[in-house]
């Protein structure tokens, strides 16, 4: 990742690295705790006094030599690297004169020698600890009206006591979203976490298990030194009950951009005076900078223990070089951050003056802070976790908006290319119904030129969505004001989820037609070893019954508009019925082996996009519906849905897919490897799927004599489209438990 426009311009030098510093402080770090006064260390970059002046060519000029303090002293460009060394009282030369001179053991040295000779300097700061009061958090905590999400308060009851905590955001396993926070939060697993919204207070979920408070720091950073050092980690997860309350944005700091996904490859000293802000659910926005790296704050039992991030006020200068075009220099309030701000996000914040900025980018969770004497008065300093590390060691993504990045759809590229072929496989025996979905080709789906260049990422704003991905992008994930609570399970099905009860999967149970029902289904469901939660319990089949009725009704009351809509709105889920992951237990990897987790994106979307004409040209292929094939009921769509989804796992078996996919993980070349071995088989796939929905079309307007009583064949208008989808009352999304009342069971 490339990190230039949130760091300092010449930041970086050659002489020292990160390592470097590392290396002495771990030789020195015993000979530096044990002088009386030095309470921490850290490294980063030299402080510079700021009366010091900036260097010219003539050379640095003026120079201070009273005591350094936090507050007047700041990182600036030049600044060069250093092992940092707290120390709680300055002492003057002179306190430590003896008779016969000064010994050199009574002074923190200001340079230490690594084993080749190469000398690192030593920056000494005054910064004693402040011992904190016990306090609380401000009582003007504001909660949410609407959504709640990364940067709202969490409400945690602990031992009698109700504390307030922060969400950092969203995140996921692949199968399930929850939000993240410190574990000293979030305790055992199975506690309850609760928030308010629009003034009641309501559970949000309870404690998931898997946490990790400390690790070694070789075990993080096993390229760096670090024996008997812990990294405080402090990071747990919460079981979110239901996801329809929740927003992936972050309070006051809206969308953010990619994980700041550090190693020790890429963590350099230029992190040093990076700026950072967050919200923490005390504090509200708060504007910081890095102050120092791996900032060792304690030692207990001869185990040392550090921060990844000690972060502090900013400085002054904003970026660039005194004297320089870039150079702004401006005041800039101290940070404040309170009890109850545990658990805050911190982003990294652009430092560019281009007018385009890029995103900020999620890098560390705070769990702590530590007050220290500044020179000019007490500040405290946020004490914070790379998030790259948590999000590895928990073994989650960051979810930064529900149509971003998101493993839980696939590509919105296959649906696009499957729905812009279905029109041209109608029988020439419905000539009206072949115009009319033909005349709104464009609001179904899209120009093959388009599904050929475009990426499709911000649907989910857009106030039009092509009908084909209106399901995911209009009801599920979009911000339009639309979504469905009940939506989710429409999508999927675990067609080989087992079952000891009933002696095999969902394929086996549905060879026996009577068993497609919804309620046989549930009873499915609460038989598995681990029954899911309602929004798991995926009704694909019964999805495409409930609108299959609908368009036979629409077509018998002429009513065009509903008609084309629900045509296609259908393609969307008989598109996920054709793909593999979609409807297998196996959807983000083997359950009981990780390191599956993105083998739905590296198929469903990265091996789709990456061979876009391969598959518009093989849906040519697709065979055009017959007359005499008519599905006659809703019940026989099921049966003929669940007929594809048999086929998908025939032509390409879902174990097969993860195997690849574990041998390919990291590698280059891993889509087309991946196309190689399955894309012949996927092409089928969709064909069957553009086949069987020219079907379904033809068939539900047959039945409702749509030839005769869909008077005009003409295009809707984008507004028109939005506007029948917009009710929930149009296709109502149900749960399983639900659906069963709102299908037309044949005679």
């Amino acid at each position: 990742m490339d990190l230039r426009k949130y760091q300092q311009k010449a930041n970086d030098y050659e002489h020292l690295s990160l390592r470097d510093l590392l290396d002495a402080r771990a030789l020195y770090h015993v000979h530096l705790m044990r002088h009386p006064n030095v309470v921490a260390t850290a490294v980063g970059r030299y402080r510079i006094r700021r009366t010091d002046d900036w260097p010219t060519e003539e050379g640095f000029g003026h120079k201070g030599t009273y005591e350094r303090t936090l507050a007047n002293s700041e990182v600036r460009p030049y600044s060069w690297p250093a092992v940092l060394v707290f120390v709680d009282k300055w002492e003057p030369e002179s306190a430590f004169k003896r008779k016969g001179g000064y010994d050199p053991d009574d002074f923190v040295p200001k340079t230490l020698y690594l084993p080749d000779g190469r000398r690192v300097p030593v920056c000494i700061i005054r910064a004693p600890r402040v011992l904190e009061t016990e306090q609380s958090a401000p009582e003007d905590i504001v909660f949410p009206t609407n959504n709640i999400g990364g940067g709202y308060p969490i409400l945690a009851d602990v031992q009698g006591r109700e504390y307030v905590a922060t969400i950092a955001c969203l995140v996921t396993d692949g199968h399930k979203t929850y939000a993240l926070t410190n574990h000293h939060v979030t305790g055992e697993a199975g506690e309850v976490l609760a928030s308010e919204l629009n003034g009641e207070r309501i559970v949000i979920g309870s404690t998931a298990p898997g946490f990790r408070d400390r690790l070694p720091f070789t075990s993080v950073y096993p390229e760096w030194p670090g024996v008997q050092v812990n990294v405080n980690i402090d990071a747990g997860l919460i079981d979110i009950d239901t996801l329809d309350r929740w927003s992936a944005k972050i309070r006051g700091l809206g969308k953010m951009g990619p994980l700041a996904d550090l190693a020790a490859d890429n963590f350099t000293l230029s992190m040093t005076g990076c700026q950072v802000i967050g919200h923490g659910a005390a504090s509200g926005v708060m504007r910081g900078e890095i102050a120092a790296l791996f900032y060792r704050y304690k030692s207990v039992g001869g185990f040392e223990f550090v921060a990844d991030f000690l972060i502090g006020p900013r400085s002054t200068r904003c970026f660039g070089e005194k004297g320089g075009e870039d150079f702004v220099a401006a005041e800039v309030p101290e940070l404040v951050t309170h009890p109850g701000d545990s658990g805050t996000l911190w982003l990294l914040e652009p430092m560019t003056k281009e007018k385009e900025k890029p995103p900020r980018l999620p890098l560390a969770m705070q769990w702590g802070a530590h007050v220290l004497e500044t020179g000019s008065g007490a500040q405290t300093y946020a004490l914070a976790t790379c998030l790259s590390t948590i999000c590895r060691e928990l073994g989650v993504d960051i979810v930064r908006d529900w149509n971003l990045d998101q493993p839980d759809t696939w590509g919105a590229v296959g649906h696009f290319a499957i729905a812009s072929r279905v029109a041209k496989k109608i029988s020439k025996s419905f000539p009206r119904l072949a115009k009319l979905m033909d005349n709104n080709a464009l609001l179904v789906s899209h120009k093959d030129q388009t599904i050929l260049t475009d990426d499709f990422k911000h649907m989910g704003d857009a106030p039009f969505v092509a009908l084909a991905d209106v399901p995911d992008f209009f009801w599920k994930h979009g911000n339009q004001g639309f979504k469905r609570d009940h939506e989710g399970p429409n999508h999927f099905a675990d067609m080989d989820e087992p079952s000891a009860k009933f002696k095999g999967d969902l394929l086996k149970l549905t060879l026996d037609p009577k068993n497609i029902d919804p309620d046989v289904w549930n009873d499915f469901y609460d038989s598995v070893a681990e029954p899911p939660i309602p929004e798991h319990r995926g009704l694909l089949p019964f999805r495409v019954w409930q609108i299959f009725d609908e368009m036979v009704t629409f077509a018998g009351n002429g009513d065009r508009d509903s008609f084309v809509c629900a045509a296609g709105v259908l393609t969307h889920y008989v598109g996920d019925a054709s793909q593999p992951l979609h409807i297998s237990r196996l959807h983000h990897g083997d359950p009981d082996q990780p390191g599956g987790n993105g083998v739905h994106d590296a198929y469903e979307t990265k091996m789709v996009n990456g061979n876009r004409k391969a598959i518009l040209d093989g849906l040519n292929a697709a065979p055009v519906a017959k007359k005499s094939d008519r599905i006659n009921n809703g019940f026989e769509a099921a049966v003929a849905t669940i007929e594809l989804m048999r086929l998908a796992f025939e032509r390409v078996p879902p174990a097969d897919i993860v195997a690849a996919y574990m041998k390919l993980k990291g590698k280059k070349g891993q889509a087309a490897a991946l196309w190689q071995q399955f894309g012949a088989g996927t092409i089928e796939c969709m064909q069957t799927s553009a086949h069987l929905l020219a079907l379904l079309w033809q068939s539900a307007w047959e039945l409702g004599d749509g030839e005769k009583k869909v008077k005009s064949t003409a295009r809707l208008t984008q507004g028109q489209a939005m506007k029948v989808c917009q009710p929930a009352t149009f296709l109502q999304s149900f749960y399983i438990d639900e659906i069963g009342t709102h299908l037309k069971h044949p005679q």
